[in-house]
């Protein structure tokens, strides 16, 4: 594969990340050496293996320049699938465990499909997939106006159906990987470029151990083609870093178990027939032969194996045994079918444990009626969160950051794709913020009935001190800044009247002295009395 420089904006983001980090911690965060880093930041060519490991570093703003080649560049065709019917030995199953540890997941693939066959296994993996299907999902905008109508016309731009995160999410719990394909479509005004997201089969994924890289074949024989995560193209789906397919495949743990089962179930139906069918062992009388001239069964002889076994088969009811013939019943003694018990149990349980990370979904084994979402999400939670945290990372990568920045020139607004994961300590953590918020009612009603100062930034500072968001706010007549002494001239002056006689426990007068201050009354019957005497002295 031809080595190819980093794009300007790659090259920002590793040289801001290698001032940050310097180039050891560079080099051990991304497994590029100090040399092939300068050479990259120098804008001479790398591998391909080189440029999907830098694509890892800290999220960037990415522009419309890095994907330009992209929309340009023909749609791969998925080749035709080369997986066929297998008898899977022991020796089989062995091969195609070691090929998914390389890396080649062609046998996997096909191992996997066969895995489903059996129904422990399959029903364990449709519950490790069944909340995709069950689970609302929605698209977060960037917190700003300009966020909010991004994300909406991505809602009508940008399509992942659910079949296919469905598809994805199941490969990446057999295989620990898994690959999706973008394909890109222009309108026809040429104003916005669509993009849906297909699953692209793994079979056709190959890890190549010198580029470190991997590579996949096409319908249209276009080589080997790296398969670069966030390119506008290729999305590839993982929980680890370091080579996802050895660290939480579930085809792994499952191959062998798979194979004990079905070598486990030919020999219970073996065992069944040993156990469930009666054997007969007959001898003739004295003198009648049991070979005939040629060496063969004899008429006599042939007959009486033929009485014998449509007796032993249900086909006659009743026989004629010669006289002096003798007939013993042969039966299985053993207890070695009580083992076949065991066995179903551990299938289940098995089974569960490798793809849930828990048995506990099963209830009476063998007879579960099924599992409601929360209590799936409440057993199982980080192995089902871990496969859908994967899927929403790798998509905002390689689906909404490059979408966002080919129709609005960057990707600093791109929309994000969330599940709505239920939480099942969602009640106990209500009850706590409840009591939390109870007890800061309870310490500002206590602080008021100890005449101690509440305001605003004292009732801010207890909510946070509760952690209570948002902090609850005082009416406007309670806000209060500080606690004035008055002397008696200075109440009079704003007392009103009304007030004044309430707190002696008096109604007011009941017309417009009660909206006078205590000095502004005195003033007023002062003058009135003046008059008075005025006219008493001049009458």
């Amino acid at each position: 594969m031809a080595h190819t420089p980093l794009s300007r904006p790659a090259r920002d983001t590793l040289r801001k990340y290698v001032i940050s980090h310097g180039y050891r911690d560079t080099y051990a965060n991304t497994g590029v050496t100090p040399v092939t880093l300068r050479r990259a930041l120098a804008g001479l060519p790398v591998a391909p293996g080189t440029i999907a490991r830098l694509s890892r570093l800290a999220p960037r703003t990415r522009d419309s320049a890095e994907f330009a080649a992209a929309v340009a560049a023909a749609r791969a065709r998925i080749p035709r699938s080369r997986i066929t019917p297998s008898v899977w030995s022991v020796e089989a199953i062995r091969s195609a465990r070691d090929a998914q540890l390389r890396g080649q997941f062609r046998q996997p693939c096909a191992l996997a499909e066969a895995m489903r066959t059996d129904d422990a296994l399959f029903t364990a993996y449709v519950n490790r997939i069944a909340p995709q299907s069950a689970l609302a999902t929605s698209i977060v905008p960037h917190d700003s106006a300009r966020g909010r109508a991004v994300a909406a016309r991505a809602a009508l731009s940008v399509f992942a159906p659910r079949s296919v995160l469905e598809g994805l999410q199941g490969t990446l719990a057999n295989h620990g990987v898994a690959v999706g394909y973008v394909e890109h479509s222009i309108n026809d005004d040429g104003t916005c470029v669509s993009m849906r997201l297909s699953e692209w089969p793994l079979e056709h994924v190959e890890y190549d151990p010198i580029q470190d890289v991997l590579i996949t074949y096409t319908r249209d024989d276009m080589g080997r083609v790296p398969i670069v995560h966030g390119d506008s193209h290729w999305i590839i789906i993982r929980k680890f870093g370091l080579k996802p397919w050895t660290q939480d495949a579930c085809v792994l743990p499952g191959s062998l178990l798979w194979g004990a089962h079905a070598l486990g179930l030919s020999d219970w139906s073996a065992t069944s027939k040993s156990h469930g069918q009666a054997h007969v062992v007959g001898e003739l009388p004295e003198g009648v032969p049991l070979n005939d001239e040629n060496n063969n069964l004899s008429a006599d002889a042939s007959a009486f194996i033929n009485m014998l076994s449509d007796v032993v088969s249900g086909e006659a009811g009743v026989g004629i045994r010669p006289f002096g013939a003798k007939t013993d019943f042969v039966a299985n003694g053993s207890n070695a079918w009580q083992v076949f018990s065991e066995l179903t149990a551990n299938r289940e349980k098995a089974a569960a444990r490798v793809y849930l990370g828990t048995d506990a979904t099963l209830g009476s084994v063998g007879g579960a009626p099924g599992v409601d979402i929360a209590t799936l999400f409440g057993v199982a939670t980080t192995r089902l969160q871990g496969d859908l945290t994967a899927i929403q990372d790798a998509l905002r990568v390689g689906l909404f950051e490059p979408w966002t920045a080919i129709n609005y020139g960057d990707s600093r607004y791109a929309p994000r794709l969330e599940y709505q994961i239920p939480d099942p300590d969602l009640d106990a953590k209500r009850k706590e913020r409840s009591d939390q918020r109870a007890r800061l009612h309870d310490t500002i009603k206590r602080m008021r009935e100890e005449k101690l100062v509440v305001s605003q930034p004292v009732v801010d500072a207890l909510a946070r001190e509760f952690g209570i968001a948002p902090a609850p706010e005082l009416a406007n007549d309670e806000q209060q800044t500080a606690t004035l002494v008055l002397a008696p001239t200075d109440v009079a002056r704003v007392v009103r009247v009304r007030e004044a006689r309430a707190s002696q426990g008096l109604p007011p007068f009941g017309d417009d002295r009660d909206d006078l201050t205590i000095t502004e009354l005195d003033a007023r019957t002062q003058a009135r009395a003046d008059i008075s005497v005025n006219n008493a002295e001049n009458p």
